[in-house]
């Protein structure tokens, strides 16, 4: 089992960079081990870049592993929350 591989999302996490992220998950899923999210810089997010972490967590949960977060943008507080995703995602309150 590997160790923690660590998923910067950069700027954006959206749809028009959600198969560059599904890429960086895949490739740590299959590594096993835990996955951190530094979700920092982002400043723009939306349903399909949430629901993309969402599907991840879910996924890891299966494998006894888990999604914790390095870093979270306001942005990504702010579009979860009016998603409804902050409990579901484990973002801090």
């Amino acid at each position: 089992m590997a160790d923690v591989t660590n998923i910067e999302c950069g700027n954006r996490l959206s749809i028009d960079q959600a198969e560059s992220l599904y890429q960086k998950f895949e490739a740590a899923l299959l590594a096993g081990g835990d996955i951190t999210v530094d979700a920092e810089s982002v400043q723009y997010s939306d349903t399909s870049g949430l629901q993309l972490l969402l599907s991840m967590q879910k996924t890891l949960a299966t494998t006894g592993n888990s999604i914790s977060w390095q870093g979270v943008s306001p942005n990504v507080l702010e579009t979860a929350g009016y998603l409804g995703l902050t409990k579901p995602l484990n973002l801090p309150e």
